[in-house]
């Protein structure tokens, strides 16, 4: 089921608020429109009456897809300093909406992994490693190789995060910079195609230094920058 809100937002650049009409959950193997949306980066987005600037409200969302074992839970990033309270009730909430489901539902629900993310820019990511067929920690792990040697050029933008934006003609993972505090699009970095054999290869090892990319729903590097 999906179900959708109004909701007062306010514009990013010059605070004007204005009404907007929001999704709560979205069933994605009902609504495909609003999954391309999704995919294109473009999803509840609105133009400021005010100022003019195109921008996407922030705001709690369940996305599920059940015929790909897809089950997000977003929140905004103002949230995100929290994400180890609110990702122990991620699972609860999965358990909770399919208590008294049926036995065909339960079924088609069995070996979901919850994911927890913050914004609309990581649920854009996170649809479209899906996609691309990326598995999560595997892509978090190259993100974190890739800053580790990037840490010179990555440096000037402050506080940030790379994601996952799309596979290039050369097999390799564009990945764009976004600033955590502003939630923009700071530039980009482009990791090679050998980063997911490598980190595959690492995969035994990977999963015992950073357990948490693969055991817990908020799968993502800026996790450790959190603390």
């Amino acid at each position: 089921m999906s179900q959708v809100s109004v909701r007062k937002v306010s514009c990013p650049a010059c605070q004007h608020e204005l009404e907007a009409r929001l999704f709560d959950s979205l069933n994605g193997d009902l609504i495909s429109p609003q999954v391309e949306e999704i995919l294109a980066g473009t999803f509840e987005e609105h133009e400021c009456p005010s100022c003019g600037t195109l921008f996407r409200p922030e705001h709690p969302l369940l996305y599920s897809e059940l015929s790909t074992r897809t089950w997000i839970v977003m929140h905004p990033p103002a949230d995100r300093a929290r994400f180890a309270l609110i990702e122990r009730g991620v699972a609860l909430v999965l358990e909770k909406n399919f208590a008294a489901a049926a036995p065909a539902v339960v079924e088609a629900v069995r070996g979901v992994k919850p994911r927890l993310v913050f914004g609309q820019a990581m649920l854009t990511e996170a649809l479209r490693a899906r996609r691309a067929s990326l598995p999560p920690a595997l892509l978090e792990c190259a993100k974190l190789f890739a800053v580790r040697r990037n840490l010179g050029a990555l440096l000037p933008y402050g506080p940030s995060q790379l994601l996952f934006e799309e596979l290039d003609e050369q097999g390799r993972l564009c990945c764009g910079v976004y600033g955590l505090d502003s939630e923009r699009r700071l530039g980009e970095l482009r990791l090679p195609a050998e980063a997911l054999a490598e980190v595959r290869a690492a995969q035994p090892q990977l999963s015992q230094l950073y357990p948490e990319l693969f055991a817990q729903p908020f799968v993502s590097a800026t996790r450790y920058l959190l603390g």
